[in-house]
């Protein structure tokens, strides 16, 4: 996730860069002077767009993170002597017929044990 944020504003900082110089090439060219105020409020633009696109970026990836991190108690049935096993584990050590435990045992399920997943809330 850190990487596609990272990449994100290589890009936007690439776009800037581009522009920047592509400007500096037509004002070099034409030798005419442009006001100030259209340099100011362009630049001003420019770093309101990557600030919010930075905000954005780090509200989603704490979303994201925050998700992950919910507890999830997980019934296991055992479907031929009835036992209940409680575990507790966060939402991202959850992966397919394992998970890994809170206190860290790795748990795998068996096709023949029955699960529920309670989220608290």
């Amino acid at each position: 996730m850190l990487s596609k944020i990272l990449f994100t504003a290589l890009v936007i900082l690439a776009v800037y860069i581009f522009y920047r110089y592509r400007g500096r090439v037509r004002i070099s060219a034409r030798k005419v002077e442009q006001p100030r105020e259209s340099h100011r409020f362009g630049r001003l633009a420019v770093y309101a767009i990557v600030a919010v696109l930075l905000l954005v970026s780090g509200a989603i990836y704490f979303y994201q993170w925050q998700l992950a991190h919910r507890i999830i108690t997980i019934r296991v049935i055992d479907s031929a002597t009835n036992n209940v096993t409680i575990y507790q584990a966060y939402h991202k050590a959850i992966k397919g017929n394992r998970f890994q435990s809170l206190d860290g045992k790795t748990v795998v399920l068996s096709e023949a044990e029955r699960v529920e997943f309670i989220e608290k809330e």
